[in-house]
């Protein structure tokens, strides 16, 4: 048997694929509703890490000009005790 007519036989139709290909406009209504589901899941991910970041990138910029600020006023405080 060539491998062509394995391939032919395993992509014949059985009556139960038959069965679910029956009725094409709810098999296509389910497709479409499971592809805007499944965009809906990835944008949602995806907004969820971007948002994560901005978050993170806020936080470490604040500690970051507090550390300054603090730095800033030791030394304005340092170089007034000074004699």
């Amino acid at each position: 048997m060539g491998s062509n007519e394995i391939r032919l036989r395993r992509q014949k139709l059985s009556e139960g694929k038959i069965k679910t290909h029956r009725n094409y406009a709810m098999l296509m209504q389910r497709h479409k509703r499971d592809q805007m589901i499944k965009q809906a899941i990835r944008f949602l991910v995806y907004f969820m890490i971007i948002a994560f970041l901005l978050i993170l990138s806020f936080i470490v910029v604040h500690r970051m000009k507090k550390q300054e600020m603090n730095n800033k006023s030791k030394t304005v405080t340092t170089e007034i005790t000074k004699p």
